[in-house]
């Protein structure tokens, strides 16, 4: 459970191909204690992280796994 001030944010995620790669970003961003709800068809994630988690690491650990990724405004 994620304690302290909490932050949302909905992240558009290219490259995803297969449940496999969805779930691949979900362990990565739960690694960071970052809640996602990762939807394989609209290629987004509607996220819940903690205040002291930046969206840059957050945007990195989803690029690393070689998948683009931004922040929806």
């Amino acid at each position: 459970m994620l304690f302290g001030k909490k932050n949302t944010a909905v992240l558009r995620i290219g490259g995803m191909h297969c449940e496999k790669c969805s779930g691949k970003v979900a362990a990565a961003l739960k690694e960071l204690g970052v809640k996602a709800d990762v939807d394989l068809k609209l290629g987004r994630a509607n996220v819940t992280y903690p205040a002291k988690v930046e969206m840059s690491a957050i945007i990195n650990a989803v690029t690393a796994l070689g998948f683009t990724c931004d922040e929806i405004k």
